[in-house]
């Protein structure tokens, strides 16, 4: 067992995560507040929570950047699972000027996953921006796709189509979600619910195989039994077609939410400033904004709200009365202090918690960061007892439970 391992396995087996999960254990919704993390603590008790129950787990962080830290840190601890990220999908998160296709294609997929049961339980990280959009009702999502297999005939002029009726742009190669080319017995398609474009390749009207391909090298990532190509999510589907993230999950799922006063009140930031921008963009001729906007999809703060009432929720900050909590699990932690490359400052406080009889574990992907760790110890003549992790977390933090 390596040191990661050893330390994941210790949060699984404390006393706050066996109160978490006894709280989530009784009949109806779960209101619990989780109070006292600091740094990257959080990534390690939703770690633990998750890899012992096993139902989807859904995390609200504060905004995008914050959203995307956890994101990479937890997906390095459960090497097995794809931890979801979910964007808006504009270019920056609550400005509503111009459509990112990329955050457009990883929305997509994530739902598609989702709805597919591509893992046996989610595991999605997300922030306010991307709540207040809806998606598309993934059950009418799934009568508009075309799925192929290997080994079964292929219609063209029906797969042609279809893909020039949603919206997909034939070109000479792909290298965007949205673009298919067709050279003889060759279809490539790049869909909105994938990372790759899709390479098909057709014997007479059988198709022989399905491959992702990296479209810059060409090359073969990985040959698949068959596909299915979706259209994008954030057009060409009426408001009616459209619900709350939310309900996408099960009922049994459980949200993780940073600040519930902060989210409430980005998503009433959001929704003026689309209303405002909705009447600005009329006359545009971005006929795709146009379409988001106009429809107005979008999830309001009172009925966010009203959707938390019958969920499982574990508070990381207290949120409206009409959330009431139920318990709360304190933790009893710290920030890590800065340094500020001060090796003698570094020294004398990890000097000082090897004197406590504290484990300290020193994360950074890089090898030979480490040596240099254990170089300038040994050059300063400090004996300092540490854990080394090839992992790299956002934030440090002092854990006074587990010490």
């Amino acid at each position: 067992m390596d040191n990661l391992e050893g330390l994941l396995e210790m949060y699984q087996n404390s006393g706050t995560t066996r109160d978490i999960l006894n709280g989530l254990q009784k009949e109806g919704a779960s209101r619990l507040l989780l109070s006292g993390m600091t740094g990257a603590l959080e990534c390690f008790v939703l770690t633990s929570v998750f890899k012992e129950h096993h139902v989807p787990h859904v995390f609200i962080a504060e905004d995008k950047e914050e959203a995307a830290y956890i994101q990479n840190t937890i997906d390095q601890f459960i090497p097995n699972q794809t931890v979801l990220f979910f964007p808006d999908s504009f270019k920056h998160p609550g400005s509503f000027e111009e459509i990112d296709i990329n955050n457009v294609l990883i929305r997509t997929e994530a739902i598609n996953k989702i709805y597919t049961a591509y893992n046996k339980k989610d595991l999605l990280i997300t922030y306010p921006e991307a709540l207040f959009e809806k998606v598309i009702d993934p059950t009418h999502l799934d009568k508009q796709k075309i799925t192929i297999k290997k080994e079964e005939d292929l219609d063209q002029e029906t797969l042609l189509e279809f893909l020039i009726e949603y919206g997909f742009e034939r070109t000479d190669f792909v290298y965007e979600p949205g673009q298919f080319s067709i050279r003889g017995g060759i279809i490539d398609i790049f869909s909105f619910g994938n990372e790759w474009p899709y390479r098909v390749e057709l014997f007479d009207e059988e198709v022989e195989s399905i491959r992702l391909f990296n479209p810059n090298t060409q090359l073969s990532l990985k040959n698949i039994e068959r596909v299915s190509i979706i259209p994008n999510i954030s057009n060409r589907f009426g408001q009616e077609h459209k619900i709350s993230l939310f309900e996408v999950f099960n009922k049994e799922t459980v949200l993780w939410i940073k600040d519930v006063n902060h989210l409430v009140e980005k998503l009433a930031i959001c929704e003026n400033k689309a209303r405002s921008f909705a009447e600005h963009i009329k006359n545009s001729d971005d006929e795709k904004l146009k379409t988001l906007l106009d429809e107005r999809a979008f999830i309001l703060p009172d009925t966010i709200i009203s959707e938390f009432e019958s969920r499982n929720i574990l508070f990381l900050k207290k949120g409206p009365k009409e959330l009431s909590i139920e318990k709360e699990i304190v933790f009893k932690s710290s920030p890590q202090p800065h340094f500020n490359k001060n090796f003698k400052l570094l020294i004398d406080d990890l000097e000082q918690k090897n004197r406590e009889a504290k484990k300290v574990y020193l994360f950074t992907d890089n090898k030979r960061q480490i040596e240099r760790f254990y170089n300038i110890f040994e050059d300063l003549h400090a004996k300092i007892d540490f854990h080394p992790v090839l992992k790299s977390i956002h934030q440090g933090f002092i854990d006074n439970d587990l010490n």
